[in-house]
């Protein structure tokens, strides 16, 4: 058994696009947040957040984490606001560890433009919606991550440094793991 590997990070990031292919190299179970709520409520992002506001989407949000924290052997993209709460991150590291993929303003918001299925970015204009958010939370992503990874980079170099970080600890990766990710 191995731990979760959680990404964290803002919007635009890249936690599924890193996730996706990390989850494929290793051959582990992928999990997004955002898309488990989907799942399980049948409704968009956006319609959650409209019926329940954003109080009431995170704790959905925190439902569909705390019963993610429960399996191993998964790779989560988490959403982008998920780590704020300490139950999530609490719930996070009792099966897994917590990867901040730590992207700039900048590259956020030419990764974000045009994008119509991120409520927080609906009011107001893209980059300073992105830069007072991430300038709000950053402190916070840094304080609960156990790895900091720079994610401005293409994902495959994002998802060597990740397995590279993961393979120099001995609770993350499964033996098999490690063979797959040496060949």
């Amino acid at each position: 058994m191995s731990r979760n590997l959680c990404l964290s990070g803002m919007m635009g990031a890249g936690k599924t696009t890193v996730g996706t292919q990390l989850a494929e190299r290793l051959g582990r179970r992928f999990a997004d947040t955002d898309e488990e709520l989907r799942r399980w409520t049948g409704r968009s992002i956006p319609q959650l957040f409209e019926e329940h506001g954003e109080a009431g989407f995170r704790d959905l949000e925190r439902q569909v984490i705390e019963e993610l924290a429960t399996y191993h052997d998964l790779v989560i993209a988490l959403g982008g606001g998920a780590v704020l709460r300490d139950d999530n991150v609490t719930s996070l590291l009792l099966t897994g560890v917590i990867i901040h993929l730590d992207v700039p303003a900048e590259t956020l918001v030419g990764r974000l433009t045009g994008d119509t299925d991120r409520p927080l970015l609906a009011d107001g204009a893209l980059t300073e919606r992105v830069a007072e958010t991430l300038a709000a939370r950053h402190d916070r992503y840094l304080e609960v991550a156990d790895v900091r990874v720079d994610g401005a980079r293409a994902a495959e170099e994002v998802v060597e440094e990740v397995l590279s970080w993961a393979m120099s600890l001995g609770d993350v990766l499964t033996p098999s793991e490690h063979e797959q990710v040496m060949t």
